[in-house]
C-alpha cells in the first residue's frame, strides 16, 4: 500500500520559560515543588530536575486524584517527556475534573498538539525505514494524542489516514479502517479515500483468494462505490482514478466502467490518467484498437509514463498475436492482415520502456514475447535471459 507524502505542521511557539509560575491560588506542597523543579528544569534542561518534577506531580494524582492540577502540570512534565498519548490521558482527566485549568489547557493544547503529529511523523519515517514495531508503536500512540488534543487540526493535515498508517505498518489493520472513517466524516481528502480504498480491495483479494466469493463481491463492491465518490470529490486525482480502474479489473466489472473512463478521457484530453484508464480498460476486455488510442493519447502527453507504455506494447503484441491466429485459420483465398506489422509498432515503446526501466525483469520478459513473436530469436533470449538475471 503506498504512503501518502508527509506534510509538517508549524509548531507554535511557547512561552513555556516561566510556566511554572504561572501558580493557583492555595497550591499543595507537591504541585507548589513540581513546579520549582519544572521551572529548574526548563532553566538548566537538567532531566534529574524534570524527574523531580514529575515525582511531585504524580504524588499529587496518587494522594489527590480529584485534584485537576495535579493531572495538568504531570501532562506538560509528559509533554517534555514526548510521552503524548499519557499527556492527552493527563489532560482529558483534569478537563473532567473542570476547574481553572481547563482554560490553562486550551492555552497549550494547540502547540502541544504540533509537538505530537510532528514526532508521530519523525518516528513513523524512522518506522518504515528500519521496520521498527516499536517505533511505529510509538507513531500510533502519537498520532493518536494529536487526534484527540486537536480533532478538526488533525483532520486538516490528514493525521488519521497517517495513524491509519501507522496502524497498517504495525500489522494492525483492522483497527485501520476507523482512523480513515474518521478523516472522510470530518476532512475528505484524496489520501484518506485512497488508503480505504485500497484497504477494502485488499480485503476483497484475500476473500476471493480464500474462496469466498460473495463476500468479496461485496467488498469490491464496497471498494467501488467508496472511490467513486472520491473520483466525484477529487476529479483530478490520477491515484483514484487508477485504483478505480484497478477494482473494476478485480471484480470483474470492466465492462461496465468502460463508458465511464473513455467518457472521461474524451472529455479531458489532456489529463495523463484519464487516457491511461480508458486506455487500460478497453485492454482487460480485448478491444485493442480502441485502447491503443488512449494510450497512445497518454504517451504523448507524457513520453515516460512507463504504465502507458508497457501497456501500449501490450496491446500491440496481442493484437498482433490475434491477427496472426486469425490469418491460420482463415481460407487462403481471403486478404489477411500483416501481424509482423503492428506487432512492429510496439518495438519503439518497448525500446522506451526497457531504457527508462532497464532493472524491471517484468519489461524484459515483455521484451521476449514481443521479439519471439517477431520471429527474433536472438533478441528475444537475450531479453529472457537479462530478466532471469535481475530476478536472481
Amino acid at each position: 500500500m503506498k504512503h501518502t507524502t508527509w506534510t509538517r505542521v508549524a509548531i507554535m511557539t511557547l512561552a513555556l520559560a516561566g510556566l511554572a509560575t504561572m501558580g493557583f491560588q492555595c497550591s499543595s506542597p507537591n504541585i507548589t515543588g513540581g513546579k520549582l523543579y519544572f521551572q529548574q528544569y526548563q532553566q538548566s534542561k537538567n532531566p534529574e530536575k524534570l524527574e523531580e518534577a514529575y515525582t511531585a506531580f504524580l504524588k499529587e494524582t496518587q494522594e489527590r486524584p480529584n485534584n485537576p492540577e495535579g493531572w495538568y502540570w504531570i501532562g506538560h512534565v509528559y509533554a517534555e517527556k514526548r510521552q503524548y498519548g499519557k499527556l492527552q490521558e493527563s489532560w482529558e482527566k483534569a478537563q473532567n475534573l473542570g476547574g481553572k485549568v481547563t482554560e490553562e489547557i486550551e492555552e497549550y493544547r494547540l502547540a502541544y498538539w504540533g509537538q505530537a503529529f510532528n514526532h508521530a511523523a519523525n518516528t513513523m519515517k524512522r518506522a518504515q525505514i528500519r521496520k521498527d514495531k516499536k517505533q511505529y508503536a510509538e507513531a500510533i500512540t502519537a498520532f493518536d494524542a494529536a487526534t484527540k488534543l486537536e480533532p478538526d487540526s488533525s483532520a486538516k493535515y490528514n493525521a488519521y489516514v497517517f495513524l491509519a498508517y501507522a496502524l497498517m505498518g504495525a500489522d494492525r489493520v483492522d483497527e485501520a479502517r476507523a482512523p480513515l472513517e474518521e478523516q472522510l466524516k470530518r476532512n475528505p481528502t484524496a489520501e484518506a479515500y485512497s488508503a480505504l480504498g485500497q484497504m477494502l480491495t485488499i480485503e476483497a483479494d484475500n476473500l476471493k483468494e480464500e474462496g469466498k466469493e460473495e463476500e468479496a463481491k461485496k467488498r469490491y463492491n464496497e471498494a467501488i462505490d467508496l472511490l467513486n465518490r472520491a473520483t466525484v470529490d477529487f476529479p483530478t486525482s490520477a491515484e483514484l482514478n487508477n485504483e478505480l480502474l484497478n477494482v473494476y479489473i478485480a471484480a470483474d466489472r470492466v465492462t461496465e466502467a468502460i463508458s465511464k473512463f473513455t467518457e472521461y478521457a474524451d472529455n479531458n484530453r489532456e489529463d495523463i490518467s484519464a487516457q491511461y484508464a480508458a486506455g487500460t480498460a478497453l485492454l482487460q476486455i480485448n478491444e485493442y484498437e480502441e485502447a491503443i488510442r488512449y494510450l497512445d493519447r497518454a504517451v504523448a502527453l507524457d513520453a515516460e509514463n512507463a504504465s502507458a507504455l508497457y501497456n501500449l506494447t501490450v496491446a500491440f503484441l496481442r493484437w498482433g498475436i490475434v491477427v496472426r491466429d486469425e490469418s491460420e485459420n482463415a481460407s487462403h483465398d481471403t486478404p489477411q492482415a500483416d501481424y509482423r506489422s503492428i506487432v512492429n509498432k510496439a518495438l519503439p515503446h518497448l525500446q522506451k520502456l526497457l531504457q527508462l526501466q532497464p532493472d524491471n525483469p517484468t519489461n524484459w520478459d515483455l521484451g521476449g514475447r514481443v521479439y519471439a513473436t517477431l520471429g527474433m530469436t536472438k533478441e528475444a533470449g537475450e531479453a529472457y535471459n537479462r530478466a532471469d538475471e535481475l530476478r536472481q
